[in-house]
């Protein structure tokens, strides 16, 4: 072997020995990292299940709401829709009462004042005399 081979592999060697020097820190950092990572997972993973659990609560909760929510406004319709019918009967029964009543009892309240002032001039005319 020669000797500028056997400088070649010395230089080669000697980089490997630093580089492998370079990546043990390096690895022992991706070690304690990994071991942080696998407790920060074992954290998570103990407080995702009540977490799911209770996210599970809330949205059937809020379903029910929703559901009472919806049934209510129906009702409200349709309370508001009787009410509605109820007023348009109301104004129909008004409008019939009028057209049945309104021009009778407008003569008769006419005839019951000619006949209270006739009967009051009568009255009159008798004390007078």
């Amino acid at each position: 072997m020669s000797t500028l081979q056997a400088i070649s592999i010395s230089v080669i060697a000697a980089i490997m020995v630093v580089a492998v020097i370079t990546l043990i820190p390096v690895l022992l950092q991706v070690r304690r990292t990994a071991r942080e990572a696998e407790k920060v997972l074992e954290t998570v993973r103990t407080q995702i299940l009540p977490l799911s659990h209770d996210l599970t609560v809330v949205s059937t909760e809020v379903k029910a709401i929703l559901e009472s929510i919806h049934r209510q406004v129906e009702r409200a319709e349709d309370s508001i829709i009787a009410v509605r019918d109820s007023a348009e009967r109301l104004r129909d029964f008004e409008e019939e009462v009028l057209d049945r009543f309104g021009a009778p009892l407008f003569k008769l309240a006419t005839v019951v004042g000619a006949v209270s002032r006739g009967v009051e001039v009568f009255f009159r005319t008798l004390l007078l005399r």
